[in-house]
């Protein structure tokens, strides 16, 4: 009788970062298209700086570990005034350089993406008390944006990490292979679209 070896029996050998399957992908773009409106008021409406806007979304994106974010809020954040000093500092959450205006907002992000999109109704009403209803709002819909990116990249990620044999521990290969057939288009747009 053959012996049944199992391949991937270590825990370092998967893929480790979060990405996304069919459903927690529908469930974020059912989130994302409801919440639509809030976005592009976020955008327009200058209550968050472009620069601060970026502050955020490289907190998550640092918890997240998209290689794909990181590089484009990167180069969003620079055009937008941020130093180096300034993007690895928020890549690793060290906040305690950062105008206290924004403290709460960065502190929330990374609350924001620790808990998967789940916040705590403590640190959902300390945002709300620090920046008021809409301003706390736009925050809420940059750490939702930016996460959909993030999760689409790691899906990205993980399909090349399962074709060199490290698969993820929670993926789905044909969520994966149907990314990495669209999202090359898909972030192509983005990036353009925002350079």
């Amino acid at each position: 009788m053959k012996k049944h070896v199992r391949l991937y029996n270590h825990p370092s050998q998967f893929f480790k970062k979060k990405t996304y399957t069919f459903r927690t992908f529908i469930t974020d773009i059912l989130k994302v298209i409801s919440h639509r409106q809030y976005l592009r008021d976020a955008h327009r409406s200058g209550r968050i700086s472009r620069r601060f806007s970026e502050h955020i979304m490289l907190v998550v994106t640092g918890i997240n570990e998209c290689i794909y974010c990181e590089w484009g809020h990167t180069n969003f954040a620079i055009n937008a005034g941020s130093s180096m000093q300034e993007i690895e500092a928020l890549l690793s959450q060290q906040f305690g350089d950062f105008p206290s205006d924004e403290h709460v907002a960065l502190v929330f992000a990374q609350h924001y993406a620790e808990s998967t999109g789940h916040p705590s109704k403590e640190a959902m009403t300390r945002l709300v008390k620090e920046y008021g209803k809409e301003k706390g709002r736009d925050i809420i819909i940059f750490c939702e944006m930016i996460t959909v990116g993030n999760l689409l990249g790691n899906s990205i990620s993980a399909f090349f990490s399962r074709l060199k044999g490290i698969p993820p521990e929670n993926g789905s290969i044909l969520f994966e292979m149907a990314v990495f057939v669209f999202g090359g288009f898909l972030f192509d747009q983005y990036m353009n679209r925002n350079r």
